[in-house]
């Protein structure tokens, strides 16, 4: 795994800096190229660290790993897809009562909102899912299915949300950048699959779960601390 690691991160590298480079990028401010960088690749990495907590979290449940893959990726990629479609609407929600614009930038913001409730429903779920599980385990395998898929909802939904907020402020401020956000958001996420498992084998899936909302609140800081200068 650290051999596999390592090479992805050598060749994610090259493709995150070379098209850069060969782009102009080099002329985009410090101030503008650090925060694109840390949001991006951040969130990345707490997309798939999520995930693929929540594929060995349901492997119990489910009592299958083909159907576990099939159900939590499906469900997270539709309620994710959701989250994205409707996150510009919070966003002008929150601006239409005065919360996310203007003077009122740094009290709230649609990021904000999506990344409370990220780390509110992975931390829930930690403790929660063990004894649902039991709960539910009874229970033939379609309800068990779809008991799942609500479950995820909210959570995927949720993560959804900042990726789209973040282009948008890329796009307005350094739309040169834009390309260059998809291409390290998707590095990260290479890397960050074979990054999860090996933190799961040393330290177990509830510290994978830890980080990425951790990586997370990371992002949503970042998001406030560029968003002033934005205009």
């Amino acid at each position: 795994l650290l051999a596999t690691l390592l090479q992805a991160a050598l060749l994610s590298f090259v493709l995150i800096l070379l098209p850069h480079w060969l782009r102009g990028g080099s002329l985009v401010p410090q101030a503008d190229r650090g925060p694109v960088f840390v949001y991006f690749f951040g969130l990345g990495l707490a997309f798939l660290f999520l995930e693929i907590a929540f594929i060995q979290r349901f492997i119990v449940f489910l009592s299958h790993p083909l159907y576990t893959i099939a159900v939590v990726i499906c469900s997270f990629l539709v309620f994710a897809g959701l989250g994205s479609g409707l996150a510009p609407r919070l966003e002008e929600k929150l601006a239409k009562v005065g919360l996310g614009n203007g003077s009122q930038a740094r009290r709230i913001s649609a990021i904000d909102v999506a990344v409370l409730a990220i780390a509110s429903f992975g931390l829930l779920y930690l403790v929660a899912l063990p004894g649902l599980f039991r709960a539910f385990m009874p229970w033939p395998d379609p309800a068990k299915v779809v008991i799942s898929v609500l479950l995820i909802a909210p959570l995927a939904f949720a993560m959804g949300m900042p990726f789209p907020l973040g282009l948008s402020r890329v796009s307005a401020r350094v739309p040169q950048l834009v390309p260059w956000a998809w291409g390290v958001n998707g590095c990260a996420s290479v890397m960050s699959a074979v990054l999860a498992m090996m933190l799961a084998i040393h330290f177990g899936f509830t510290v994978v779960v830890a980080i990425a909302v951790g990586l997370y609140v990371t992002v949503a800081l970042v998001f406030r601390a560029w968003s002033p200068a934005s205009g």
